[in-house]
């Protein structure tokens, strides 16, 4: 198992400090964040995840910490340099593996839910959030050499201008709960990992469930929208949430994951992206 680069003094001290016994690798090796399976103290199985301080990691200290384990894995500790030592879910398979996906996406939703507290304010706003997004798209999607037609570009900008000063609450957003971010588990069935939270209203937190999958979703475009319209209506109706707004948000922040991955040269997954915001679009509020 390889060791996270220019890590070594620092996981050694991790190890000693955490009594652990280190197991797989959880992480790719391309990936900037270092994890990997352990034992704590001989019994207790865990997860050691090392990486950038800066970034998502403080927020999601504080969000874990906010919802102690009602919803999402236990933080058991952490260390301000970039280390989290959380609960391992066992036997830890997602719910992309549920063959129901109409019940994956209504256990997802039941989390959400829970998840769903006041919003503490040492972490940003989705309005904070979304407000670079405006001042910058139009900036990046040329610096990108344009692979967003303008006009999607455009239309983005401006339900995002829409959208963020008149958000009808403000509640502790997970921020990325697709299926593979939610794991079965003994101490609770299903528990939520890896937030990017936020605080804001909850329609923008259904968005990533409802664009997920997406290279099934754009291998026929037919069947995807049919499928995106069903998880809309279902979702919707579970979580009691403005259709309108609920549209609005999921294409607004596709056209910014996407160009993000225009950014990352990952073409093949922008053009997928693409195609879904496009999916997205269509959808009847």
């Amino acid at each position: 198992m390889s060791h996270p680069p220019d890590h070594q003094a620092f996981l050694a001290d991790l190890i000693e400090r955490w009594e652990l016994e280190l197991g797989d690798q959880l992480s790719d090796d391309d990936s900037n964040t270092w994890a990997a399976a352990a034992t704590r103290a001989g019994a207790e199985p865990v997860v050691l995840r090392v990486g950038d301080p800066s970034g998502w990691f403080a927020e999601e200290v504080r969000s874990l910490l906010q919802w102690d384990g009602n919803g999402a894995v236990l933080l058991i500790d952490h260390d301000p340099r970039g280390a989290v030592l959380l609960e391992r879910a066992v036997p830890g398979t997602s719910l992309l593996h549920e063959p129901d996906e109409d019940h994956a996406m209504l256990l997802a939703a039941g989390l959400l839910e829970r998840l769903w507290i006041p919003g503490p304010e040492d972490i940003d706003t989705v309005t904070d959030e979304v407000e670079r997004w405006v001042d910058t798209l139009p900036e990046r999607n040329q610096g990108a050499g344009g692979p967003i037609d303008d006009d999607l570009v455009k239309e983005a900008c401006g339900l995002l201008r829409d959208l963020a000063p008149t958000q009808r609450e403000s509640v502790l957003l997970h921020g990325d709960l697709h299926l593979g971010n939610v794991l079965a588990a003994q101490r609770e069935p299903w528990l939520a990992i890896d937030p990017k939270p936020l605080v804001g209203e909850r329609e923008f937190d259904v968005t990533a469930l409802i664009r997920d999958k997406q290279e099934e979703l754009v291998a026929d475009v037919d069947a995807g929208l049919e499928r995106v319209q069903h998880r809309f209506d279902l979702l919707s109706e579970r979580l009691a949430c403005d259709r309108e707004r609920l549209k609005s948000w999921s294409v607004a922040i596709m056209v910014d994951y996407a160009l993000w991955c225009f950014e990352t040269d990952d073409r093949e997954w922008g053009i997928n992206q693409v195609a879904t915001a496009r999916m997205l679009q269509a959808l009847r509020p």
